[in-house]
């Protein structure tokens, strides 16, 4: 099998991926759920993963045009220098894209790691010809017991059962949780239209406050310990400030990629849904950056599923046909949270809470 090289799973873990058991443990972890019928472009800059890109298998095996001409676009868009790819699927509908996609990559030079179907606990390498270490039965492979994903795993990474189970993870919660948030949301609303009401309210530094709330809440996900109802509607409110919500999304450098993906997921789902489209558009932002582009899309959609207006969400969702996003680097990000404080500066009112309009018949999740 060619040599794989060394990848970062999260800021302080690396892990290293040098078989195709590793290449197929890891994958259901940057995707966030489990994979069938599909190919998955994972692409490699300077000996990182840079992005994980799902397709589903085309109808006509015999016609992957579509997906090909969309993965060859990225990739050479962005300068990508050396790609794997693996196939979730039966060999008859997987083969066609792989041998499509080996063409299109050898046009552009773009080096191939390897090329893997996976299928019942078996893979297939298109590349190896040992029969030694491909064997043409396949060869058996266990990604609970891979080290990989036992990596992924203490970096707090789920796989979720398909897509369908990613997309109920971000949905409101119901019952006797959400009558809670209702509650705790109306405090929290009258405390901040009181605020914003008092006399020598233009002075209030709603920026300074909202950041220190929004480090205690991220204390909170990086314990493992759930927000309390009134810690989280308050940070609802305070998120509905732009430059508090933009100073936000720069935290994750501070505590964790891992560690704010738990955060913004628990706070999409619990907050009140009139306030879930700034947490919701974090988590997609934090997504898109991660090459995780089918939570970014579902999260993205939740936003304004809460706000059918909502500009950053909808950035986001223009812009996931377009490109691969690398994390960022910690200089761009302390250059990004330097930007939005000097901001704050300046036009402190980007900084106070912008109430969502109340429901006049009930509520919609």
């Amino acid at each position: 099998m060619p040599a794989i090289p060394e990848q970062p799973a999260t800021p302080s873990t690396t892990v290293r991926l040098q078989t195709p058991a590793d290449l197929i443990a890891i994958v259901p972890y940057l995707i966030g759920y489990q994979l069938d019928q599909c190919i998955v472009l994972m692409a490699f800059t300077d000996d990182m993963l840079t992005a994980a890109i799902r397709y589903d298998l085309p109808e006509q095996p015999s016609n992957p045009s579509d997906l090909v001409t969309h993965g060859i676009r990225l990739l050479t868009r962005h300068g990508i220098p050396r790609v794997a790819l693996i196939g979730h699927g039966p060999g008859e509908r997987v083969t066609p894209s792989m041998d499509a996609f080996s063409q299109a990559l050898a046009e552009q030079g773009i080096d191939i790691l390897d090329m893997i179907r996976c299928e019942n606990g078996r893979y297939w390498s298109y590349l190896c010809p040992n029969p030694a270490c491909c064997p043409p039965e396949g060869t058996p492979y266990d990604s609970d017991s891979n080290h990989a994903a036992a990596h992924a795993v203490l970096a707090g990474l789920v796989v979720l059962p398909d897509q369908q189970a990613l997309r109920q993870a971000l949905l409101p919660v119901q019952g006797g949780e959400r009558e809670i948030m209702t509650a705790a949301t109306a405090k929290a609303r009258a405390r901040a239209e009181a605020k914003l009401t008092t006399q020598g309210s233009d002075d209030h530094d709603w920026f300074t406050e909202g950041l220190q709330h929004v480090n205690k809440c991220y204390e909170h996900a990086q314990a493992g310990r759930l927000i309390p109802a009134d810690d989280l509607a308050w940070l609802g409110v305070l998120l509905t400030g732009v430059l508090v919500r933009d100073h936000a999304y720069t935290l994750h450098q501070r505590y964790g990629a891992d560690v704010a993906r738990r955060l913004w997921t628990e706070v999409t789902r619990r907050i009140d849904p009139a306030y879930a489209a700034a947490p919701a558009s974090i988590l997609a932002f934090l997504a898109l950056h991660r090459g995780e582009g089918s939570l970014a899309r579902i999260a993205a959609e939740r936003a304004l599923q809460a706000q059918p207006d909502y500009a950053f969400a909808r950035l986001i969702l223009a812009t996931l046909p377009n490109g691969i996003f690398p994390p960022e680097s910690d200089a761009e990000l302390d250059d990004m949270a330097k930007e939005i404080t000097e901001q704050a500066a300046k036009t402190p009112a980007l900084a106070k809470p912008v109430l969502p309009a109340l429901p006049t018949a009930g509520r919609q999740a």
